[in-house]
């Protein structure tokens, strides 16, 4: 019984430290992808637009789930657009050759 007590504990301290990575590494993302939106040419930055924008509504989204208690589980969801979206970000950015968005 206590093995099992002991188990569960561990389970959920290591999914609690998870969703902290989670959330720390697509906030780091969205910021990295944010300072790669800024530093592309405005040509550029109109390719990138539509993705930088749902990836800071993705990221508040998600943000405010997690300050609601998350009672429908989209949290991770939202999480997971979020750094969807400051992917695309970063790929044209890429493409363009800006050392930012490496």
């Amino acid at each position: 019984m206590k093995k099992i007590f002991f188990s569960s504990i561990i389970v959920i301290f290591s999914f609690n430290i998870s969703s902290a990575d989670v959330k720390s590494e697509t906030y780091n993302l969205v910021l990295k992808a944010q300072n790669c939106y800024f530093s592309l040419p405005s040509y550029a930055q109109e390719a990138a637009i539509d993705s930088w924008l749902d990836a800071k509504k993705y990221l508040n989204d998600a943000i405010k789930e997690d300050n609601m208690g998350d009672p429908r589980n989209l949290a991770g969801v939202f999480y997971r657009n979020a750094r969807l979206y400051a992917g695309v970000v970063l790929q044209i950015g890429s493409a363009y050759g800006n050392q930012n968005c490496q």
